[in-house]
């Protein structure tokens, strides 16, 4: 069920947004890729979707914080090695985040690129401006129609993160001839989908191999041109050889974004190779399943683990930055049911945390990491202990 926000719940949104605590978690998340942290900012334009719907769905400020910045965090992480990758035979790209709305990515990419070298495109126009003047990278306006999207310049990475799993058939292969067209021939489209294992229950897959459902959390974008979208990949390849030609090469790579989301890459011209981009990584991820606080302890419990082959992670809970003790290594075949890895059937964890008593708010982080330098936030909120106390 999807409620309203309330003021008061927009108002401690603000407030976990504005906490110091939070740009300093970020910043450790941001890894070794990052140039001037420093000046990161946590500030999130009112009318974000994104954070919208996570606040309607979970009518908790802290963990919609934490949802929004983890899955920015992982789209970052993935950018940048897609980045490191390219940078191999393109030194400087210039990149486009196309459908960016109001820049989740781009408030964090701005820590590993030069904003002289991002654009931000959106169909929103106070979006861009917000991007514009937020983050100080150029902005382009998008158009209803592909065709009258005219940008003067080609790009080296064209990233579509929830586009096309949004875009009614016509519109999805207008739109990808478009992008398609804007890369320079070293260049990389990166866009993403919803595949068909992500359907509904109560839905099946038409023989087009494409289902358009008319709504969104979206609500300010026409449903004739915006809703959800689900595709398999026999769709997709023909799109790619409709609008592009059948010599075309393609990549797919599946549930690469926060493991939801499957990635296609398509080069600037038919033979260029993509198996450099074969290994990304599909990251860490993880979710606090329940909090109870009383008798002044805070009990928890969640899950977390590799979307990879099941390589071991380390789970971190701090109070104020000290560390607290967990169990884990918990059964979760719940987990393995609704991800289809059986390697997190022990991704369970809880904790009982002693909350401190000489001070009326507490730190709360949750995170990962790995052996191969990865990391991801699960959580990182502020406890107004006057309140739980009350």
């Amino acid at each position: 069920m999807t409620y309203d926000i309330s003021p008061e719940l927009a108002a401690e949104a603000q407030r976990q947004l504005q906490h110091p605590a939070l740009k300093t978690t970020l910043l450790g998340q941001l890894g070794r890729d990052a140039r001037n942290p420093p000046e990161l900012d946590t500030k999130i334009h009112p009318a974000c979707q994104m954070l919208n719907h996570s606040l309607r769905a979970h009518q908790d400020a802290a963990l919609s914080v934490s949802q929004y910045f983890a899955i920015a965090l992982q789209q970052y992480h993935t950018a940048a090695e897609v980045l490191r990758r390219l940078e191999r035979t393109v030194p400087a790209p210039n990149i486009l985040d196309f459908a960016c709305g109001y820049g989740r990515l781009l408030n964090l990419l701005i820590h590993r690129v030069p904003t002289e070298r991002i654009w931000a495109s959106e169909i929103q126009t106070d979006a861009v401006a917000f991007a514009v003047r937020q983050f100080g990278v150029h902005g382009l306006q998008s158009t209803p129609a592909p065709e009258d999207f005219n940008p003067e310049q080609r790009f080296d990475l064209i990233w579509v993160v929830s586009l096309f799993s949004h875009l009614p058939p016509g519109l999805f292969e207008r739109w990808l001839k478009r992008l398609a067209g804007l890369l320079t021939p070293d260049g990389i489209l990166l866009f993403t989908v919803h595949d068909q294992g992500l359907l509904p229950p109560d839905r099946t897959m038409p023989d087009s191999g494409v289902l358009y459902i008319g709504s969104s959390e979206n609500r300010d974008l026409n449903p004739e041109i915006y809703g959800t979208t689900f595709v398999n990949e026999d769709f997709v390849r023909q799109a790619i050889c409709d609008q592009l030609g059948e010599q075309r090469r393609y990549l797919r790579l599946p549930r690469l974004i926060n493991f939801e989301q499957d990635a296609y890459l398509i080069g600037g011209t038919d033979d260029r190779d993509l198996g450099e981009f074969e290994s990304l990584s599909r990251g860490l991820r993880g979710w606090v399943d329940g909090f109870h606080i009383s008798d002044g302890r805070l009990r928890m419990h969640g899950w977390a683990g590799s979307m990879d082959q099941g390589e071991p992670v380390q789970l971190a809970i701090s109070l104020d930055g000290q560390a607290q003790p967990f169990n884990s290594g918990e059964p979760r075949p719940d987990v393995v049911e609704v991800l289809g890895k059986p390697s997190l059937k022990n991704s369970g964890w809880s904790a009982q945390l002693q909350l401190p008593t000489d001070r009326d708010e507490t730190y709360l982080r949750i995170t990962l990491s790995d052996d191969r330098d990865q990391q991801a936030l699960i959580y990182a909120g502020a406890l107004d202990l006057n309140t739980i106390r009350a």
